[in-house]
């Protein structure tokens, strides 16, 4: 991965933001949670104290409970971020802007938000083991060293990927939205279809919005669990990928991916541009404290 850690004097997101005139902090959560749940009010309460009050509120996909964890599975990517900026445009309070902080796949809604709306924009961007790069293996199915598990791991890879980027499943899964076979990345289905390789400018066409959109925000903290279990590669949350030469065996690091070198949706700009800030926490998916969330 790049080494590139905050430095002393703007070591965290949320110390910086405490120390200038801040801006509301929008938060996104993942896979199965919801913004009505205790634990997401418990976080962005935390946060909104952290930051001496500043207005702070996690925005959902759905009107309850049940409508916003169902829609993290049934209503796909794009739509979850049509609904996530609609929500945020109808906010007095984040009408000049805001910080964002997003959790497992509630990057891909805030990174989606960037990349196709950014207006209000978003100012700074937290993403904690954010599945930015996509995925291509089940939760704790890696394709591994160990025989047995890496063959079988494999082989459920390229039974889903057989379908993953068909438009129908494109059109009513969020988690085929973001899956990401290295070994289909060239083919006809995903530059046509997945709603990833959209976003990336991977596709059949290009568009350049993306890249406009994308250098609007001034800063992005990048954070990565050491041990993380439930995206593959864990590197993808810095944005690296699978070797495209090698797929199973190696991973290459951000700035050696074709998003950073042809700088397809503002990656490399941004980087260049001392916007990119690298962090990680032991353990796995998700299971960071508060005190290192505060720290970042």
């Amino acid at each position: 991965l790049v080494d590139k850690s905050l430095d002393t004097n703007n070591r965290t997101i949320l110390t910086s933001m405490k120390n200038s005139i801040t801006l509301p902090v929008v938060l996104a959560h993942g896979m199965g949670d919801s913004c009505f749940n205790y634990g997401m009010m418990n976080i962005t309460e935390f946060i909104s104290s952290t930051l001496n009050g500043t207005y702070a509120t996690c925005v959902p996909t759905g009107d309850d409970r049940t409508s916003d964890t169902l829609n993290g599975f049934v209503l796909n990517m794009d739509a979850n971020v049509d609904v996530f900026a609609e929500k945020i445009q109808n906010d007095p309070a984040l009408r000049n802007g805001f910080n964002a902080v997003g959790f497992s796949q509630g990057n891909n809604v805030i990174r989606g938000y960037i990349a196709r709306y950014n207006n209000p924009p978003v100012d700074a961007f937290l993403s904690i083991d954010g599945v930015n790069a996509g995925t291509a293996a089940l939760p704790d199915c890696a394709p591994s060293n160990n025989m047995i598990m890496g063959r079988i791991c494999k082989s459920l890879m390229s039974t889903l990927s057989t379908v993953a980027y068909r438009r129908f499943v494109q059109k009513h899964l969020f988690q085929a939205n973001y899956w990401r076979d290295p070994t289909k990345i060239n083919s006809r289905d995903y530059k046509k279809n997945s709603q990833l390789a959209r976003w990336g400018n991977e596709g059949d066409y290009t568009d350049s919005s993306l890249n406009e959109n994308f250098a609007k925000t001034n800063k992005f903290v990048w954070i990565l669990a050491e041990e993380d279990s439930m995206i593959w590669p864990r590197e993808g949350e810095q944005w690296g990928e699978p070797n495209p030469a090698n797929p199973f065996d190696s991973v290459i690091a951000m700035n050696e991916t074709r998003w950073y070198v042809d700088d397809l949706f503002g990656l490399r700009k941004a980087d260049e541009s001392g916007k990119f800030f690298f962090e990680s926490h032991s353990g796995d998916h998700l299971q960071f404290s508060r005190e290192e969330l505060e720290n970042w």
